[in-house]
């Protein structure tokens, strides 16, 4: 007794199909070939999200982004430093602990403090902004989670008018 082959009187196996021939043999399974190219789209769309949000990021938010105050008068800045962990979208960012800094230096306006370092209890910072005299102002913020890394450094604006 032997064992596969064409000997004994067994026929030869046929080759397998191929690529032409299983594409025919789809065009009588519509339904194969809708849940086919649906899995597809659903993974090309969920690998394009995941490539896009494939990296952590940190950003400062500062809130309100214009402020128009006259002489004498305050108002205070609400500023946090976010971070949003690999692969989710900013929708999931939260606030960390940092340094926040004032980098520039306003003649028409005081702002204190003007170095806060926040903790993970209290993320955001309060700063005070007093007009001093009539003009324009761009107060720029840096915050960092790391401040002896100088490239974890961020920057943000934020546009201050005082009126008389």
């Amino acid at each position: 007794m032997t064992r596969g082959g064409t000997a004994a009187g067994k026929p030869a196996e046929p080759a397998p199909p191929g690529l032409a021939d299983r594409i025919k043999a789809l065009r009588n399974k519509p339904k194969t070939v809708a849940v086919s190219v649906v899995v597809a789209g659903i993974v090309v769309v969920m690998g394009g999200l995941a490539w896009g949000n494939r990296a952590a990021e940190t950003w400062i938010t500062v809130a309100p982004a214009e402020v128009q105050l006259s002489v004498g008068a305050s108002q205070s800045l609400l500023v946090a430093f976010k971070y949003k962990p690999r692969f989710r979208g900013r929708g999931s960012a939260r606030s960390i602990a940092g340094t926040i800094q004032l980098i520039s230096f306003p003649a028409a306006v005081d702002v204190a403090p003007t170095t806060v370092v926040t903790t993970e209890a209290v993320p955001e910072a309060v700063l005070k902004v007093t007009g001093l005299r009539a003009g324009g102002e761009e107060l720029i913020l840096a915050a960092s989670n790391t401040p002896t890394d100088q490239r974890s450094w961020q920057t943000i604006s934020v546009r201050v008018r005082v009126t008389p």
